[in-house]
């Protein structure tokens, strides 16, 4: 069954995934945690809270920036990860990355086969079906090999984060604005997260 927690802004929604980790019977603390949207962006704090709040949660962190290892040690480190956390940051940046090694196709076989998983922001994005949505959020200029926008396609709806947050309050009105007649935006604050399994979803405040 799928087990899978997005967020806007992990260090912000502590307590929901303490009820998730509980509710899903999650006892191994290893998490493999992909850093790698961020490497785009000028701040990055919310990498260094995320992480710091794993680790007062007892978690030990493998960081893995797909960036900087092979796709064969990287498609291992997933296959025999307990618990996947893809942070946020350019999402354009991290569906290329993804790409360039292959391993959009293995994040999918292992979230569907029960890995649970941890989206923030960006890494909650890519779990729909296509990414072009966020281009009013997100500079697409940061990912000029990215030839298209098709995404994971694990979520039947299109994850909206940063709802009503400074600094992202013009950008997230405009793209509801853009697109909600076409999607099923669903969009959550920065102390809300969307707890989904094989056949549905909640909103959690």
């Amino acid at each position: 069954m799928k087990k899978i927690f997005l967020t806007s802004y992990f260090a912000g929604t502590l307590k929901q995934f303490q009820s998730f980790i509980k509710d899903n019977a999650i006892i191994d603390k290893a998490v493999v945690y992909i850093p790698t949207a961020g490497n785009v962006e000028e701040y990055t704090g919310y990498i260094d809270e995320g992480k710091k709040a794993l680790k007062e949660l007892n978690f030990m962190i493998d960081e893995l920036d797909i960036t900087q290892y092979s796709e064969k040690f990287i498609s291992k480190k997933i296959e025999n990860a307990k618990l996947l956390f893809i942070s946020g940051g350019n999402t354009f940046y991290l569906l290329q990355e993804l790409k360039r090694k292959n391993l959009l196709s293995l994040i999918f076989k292992q979230i569907n086969q029960g890995l649970p998983f941890i989206g923030e922001s960006a890494g909650a994005i890519i779990l729909a079906p296509n990414i072009e949505y966020n281009k009013i959020m997100d500079n697409t200029e940061l990912a000029p090999e990215l030839i298209d926008y098709c995404s994971l396609g694990i979520t039947n709806f299109y994850t909206l984060p940063h709802y009503i947050e400074f600094p992202f309050i013009e950008t997230v009105q405009k793209t509801l604005t853009a697109y909600q007649a076409k999607l099923n935006l669903v969009p959550i604050s920065n102390s809300e997260v969307i707890i989904m399994n094989d056949t549905s979803y909640e909103i959690l405040k």
